[in-house]
């Protein structure tokens, strides 16, 4: 034994022994100096010692756990202990998820850190970092199915050419060894057109089948800090989330702005101005903005709605001095067109712009990286949405209702954070292919518009959890839309199907569906079995009340409403 080692361990006996005569805080006050000296071996057993002392204290776990992870040899087990225990308590925690998913894929329970990663993702949604540690879960757990679909996912997003690459390597070796030989040469053929060199070494390998499972799988497992974590879980994006829990619901942040009181004399607030954070000036009718608006250095919310600015441009030179601005409305603003300095307001998180005249928005919108809503709502001279939309990668909610569109572009769907999309009683008659890309969507509607058919990719929508698309041609749905197994609530009326879509038979969650105003002659007795539906809402002017009746009959509970 050497003699730098005899004293570490007569030191660390000193500790313990000392510590066990220590009242509660000096033990407290010891663990505080040796974590702030990052002596970690001596802070695990201080901790230790505390936790016997007071093992209610659940967040004393999670602490001792996180400093686990720099001792030495790595007590894998016991660090997964004590974050059962702390998640026992704390289930809501997705930091303390992410450690065990580490801890999870390094003593090799993949089908646990698997089980980890899905729970942090349908409260987080999808984003690259997830998607691909998911993917490489579901790989060394030999679930290849799932590894597949979401490595493909993945590649959807964005990414370093080699992050992407990487991924899309890895779908073609799940698909591989899934058994789907066919597809993994097939996508390895198209290299090329995904924006990747071709790589004729890897289909021969395919095709001769030397591809070695032990070989790939060798992924360098995570080690990531708690900062970095927050940082992935927040999707690379700002930490105010309109959606927190990710269910149906209005933005209610804009309706707490449309009663916040107008303000017609701000020298009088000048001297709390330090305590203004949200101004509601609209319909004061300005036509440039007050010079004293900039004195309210710390205002994150401004309403200028209602007012008619003569230099759009200038306007928006002087709202870029306002440091914290995070939410801007401009709503009938006769805004005829929207100048490309907009990219000077990079830190909006919402740009509500409801009723204007634009005809068009400029490239420079992509600039606003930060953003999580965009309201374009009632510009009935809209026709287009620019190509940089798909670079708003934060972009959770889109409003494009009562507009001229009549398609949406293909980047829309490289929104792929986006949670809710309105395109009402517009124009629009096609969904563009790569549509299901939004993978995190979980509320669309598309009333009052012209589309015959919605693309295969539909299905892929896999969180979906409201859809209207009332008031459109419909005639019958694709073969993928059984997939939707989130989907709750379904709004199918005034379209032209003739026979009730049997696609809707297979919905695991449905609990409500409209088909009032569709020719549709009968409701098939398999709905009334389905044990999640509650209601039904039909037009009596075809469905008879024979149909009715047998439905009730089936499932008493079932509400079958007649409509005209």
């Amino acid at each position: 034994m050497t003699k730098l080692f005899r004293v570490f361990i007569i030191g660390l006996m000193s500790i313990l022994v000392f510590s066990c005569g220590l009242s509660d805080e000096e033990v407290k006050e010891r663990l505080k100096k040796a974590l702030e000296a990052k002596k970690w071996k001596a802070s695990k057993q201080l901790f230790d010692e505390y936790i016997k002392r007071t093992p209610e204290d659940t967040e004393a776990y999670f602490s001792r756990a996180r400093i686990a992870t720099n001792v030495d040899p790595l007590d894998l087990e016991g660090i997964i202990a004590d974050l059962n225990t702390y998640l026992e308590k704390k289930p809501e925690s997705s930091v303390a998820k992410m450690f065990r998913f580490q801890a999870y894929l390094h003593i090799a329970e993949f089908e646990k850190a698997l089980e980890d990663i899905e729970t942090i993702i349908k409260k987080h949604g999808k984003n690259s970092f997830l998607l691909s540690w998911k993917g490489n879960a579901a790989f060394l757990a030999k679930k290849f199915d799932i590894a597949a679909k979401v490595y493909e996912q993945r590649t959807r997003m964005s990414g370093t050419y080699d992050d992407v690459r990487n991924n899309y390597y890895y779908m073609v070796f799940s698909k591989h060894f899934g058994g789907n030989k066919e597809g993994a040469i097939w996508d390895t053929a198209f290299l090329e057109d995904r924006g990747f060199k071709q790589d004729s070494l890897l289909m021969k390998a395919l095709i001769n089948d030397e591809i070695k499972y032990d070989e790939i799988a060798n992924f360098e497992l995570p080690k990531f800090t708690i900062i970095e974590l927050e940082n992935m879980l927040k999707n690379n994006c700002h930490e105010f989330d309109l959606f927190p829990d990710k269910t149906y619901r209005s933005v209610e942040i804009l309706n707490d702005i449309a009663r916040e009181p107008n303000v017609r004399d701000l020298e009088a607030l000048l001297p709390k101005k330090e305590e203004v954070y949200v101004l509601n000036l609209s319909n004061n009718n300005y036509e440039e903005l007050p010079k004293t608006l900039f004195a309210f250095k710390n205002l994150q919310i401004l309403n200028l709605s209602f007012n008619q600015f003569t230099n759009l441009e200038k306007t928006i030179e002087e709202l870029s001095q306002l440091p914290n601005l995070k939410v801007l409305l401009l709503n009938r603003c006769g805004i005829k067109e929207l100048p490309g300095n907009i990219k000077l307001l990079d830190q909006l998180l919402m740009l509500d712009m409801y009723g204007n005249r634009f005809e068009k928005l400029p490239e420079a919108i992509g600039e606003l990286r930060n953003l999580k809503y965009l309201g374009l709502e009632n510009n009935l001279k809209l026709t287009s949405l620019p190509k940089s939309i798909g670079n708003l990668q934060c972009l959770q909610v889109l409003d494009i209702s009562q507009t001229k569109l009549t398609s949406l572009p293909v980047e829309v769907a490289y929104c792929s954070q986006l949670i809710m999309l309105s395109a009402n009683r517009s124009r629009i008659n096609t969904l563009p292919e790569n549509f299901g890309d939004l993978i995190n969507l979980r509320n669309l509607s598309l009333y009052g518009n012209k589309i015959e058919k919605l693309p295969q990719s539909f299905g892929d929508l896999e969180v979906l959890k409201y859809l209207n698309v009332s008031a459109n041609r419909l005639k019958d749905l694709p073969g993928s839309f059984k997939k939707l197994d989130s989907l709750g609530r379904v709004s199918l009326d005034g379209n032209d199907f003739t026979v009730f879509p049997t696609e809707l038979e297979s919905l695991k969650s449905v609990f409500s569906i409209i088909v009032h105003d569709t020719p549709i002659k009968n409701i098939p007795y398999a709905m009334a079995k389905k044990p999640s539906l509650e209601r039904i809402l039909v037009n009596p002017k075809y469905i008879t009340q024979k149909n009715i009746d047998s439905l009730k009959a089936i499932n008493p509970t079932l509400y079958v409403i007649p409509q005209n």
